[in-house]
């Protein structure tokens, strides 16, 4: 039994099947960051007034480190779902919604890649 209407049977739309993946990534990743960012706002508060060379010499530890990347590629994970949703139901013309989506996964990508690579640098230095 097919549960759409009859315009939409008519047009040929219906459902992606692709809503309930992202929704439930959207949670997953949006449950993931609440204790890290208690997290990395824990450490900006301990960190607050310190040197340059103590705050890298922190950011270098790998129980801290590691936190802090797994902040980095769950938020740009978080914000590509996020971004990706307002570009689908606010950019109508295809041409421009694609750059856009295009955009947005290079855009949390890089940004992301570049966090991890000072992380990386401050805690092993490459």
């Amino acid at each position: 039994m097919v549960v759409r209407s009859r315009f939409a049977q008519v047009r040929g739309h219906g459902s992606a099947r692709s809503g309930a993946a992202e929704h439930w990534r959207m949670k997953l990743t949006s449950y993931a960051l609440l204790p890290l960012t208690l997290f990395l706002i824990g450490l900006v508060v301990a960190l607050a007034g310190e040197e340059h060379p103590t705050i890298a010499a922190t950011l270098g530890q790998p129980y801290v480190a590691l936190p802090l990347f797994f902040f980095v590629f769950v938020n740009a994970v978080h914000m590509r779902l996020g971004m990706s949703e307002i570009i689908e139901d606010y950019v109508h013309s295809k041409l421009w919604k694609t750059a856009a989506v295009a955009g947005n996964i290079f855009f949390s990508y890089a940004t992301a890649a570049a966090a991890a690579f000072a992380l990386l640098k401050l805690s092993i230095g490459v």
